[in-house]
């Protein structure tokens, strides 16, 4: 079984571009976290892989890249909800129809466009997990119209994910909308997402050869 190789850089976000590219990185869009520097083959961010690997499934929609944030409110608005081990869909269509939405990519770095047609268990992955680029995401629950973040897995995921999403915030609030412009313009980001992720780094099996993946 083979497995994700994450390249750890100390102070990596002080680095220069030219630093970045002898390491394997570069400054690309910025995914739905705020985080900019990305893999130079595969294109997921550097800051969410991070995430991802120290098992933490959840966000706050108040502190998403401004590209993102309303497209995400519209978004969970359609999934209907349910309990953290229950599969969830899209309230009008139920398990009836695999969806993609307009969302930004890694691609919009180069393509000069904002949007683009993404799976929509994909970017609900990206929201509450991370930006895995190009890598595959699939559904561990076997539901292909499933959109529960715990039921939605890339190469970058432990075994067992964690017993609910948190944070979990999908609707607006004015006191962290004027914290995230505040630490935004402090230059501060990070700050915000710190405290929920480990110390130390592990590898995830590598689950992208399976056929069934699809992006």
């Amino acid at each position: 079984m083979n497995y994700s190789n994450f390249k750890y850089v100390v102070d990596i976000d002080s680095l220069s571009e030219k630093d970045l590219n002898a390491q394997g990185y570069y400054t690309g869009f910025p995914c739905v976290h705020n985080h900019v520097i990305r893999n130079t083959t595969n294109h997921w961010c550097y800051h969410c892989v991070e995430k991802i690997i120290s098992n933490n499934c959840g966000f706050n929609i108040n502190f998403l890249h401004a590209d993102y944030r309303y497209k995400f409110l519209r978004l969970w608005d359609q999934v209907d909800i349910g309990n953290w081990e229950e599969c969830w869909t899209y309230k009008e269509c139920g398990n009836t129809k695999t969806k993609r939405v307009q969302f930004p990519s890694y691609r919009s770095f180069y393509q000069g466009q904002k949007s683009e047609n993404v799976s929509a268990h994909k970017v609900i992955y990206q929201c509450a997990w991370g930006d895995v680029g190009n890598l595959f995401v699939t559904h561990l629950c076997g539901n292909k119209h499933c959109l529960n973040p715990l039921h939605l897995m890339s190469s970058w995921n432990r075994a067992s994910p964690p017993a609910n999403i948190n944070p979990f915030q999908i609707t607006f609030d004015a006191d962290a909308l004027l914290l995230f412009g505040k630490t935004k313009f402090q230059n501060n980001i990070q700050s915000l997402f710190k405290k929920d992720m480990r110390s130390t780094i592990t590898h995830p099996l590598d689950v992208t050869e399976n056929p069934e993946y699809n992006e």
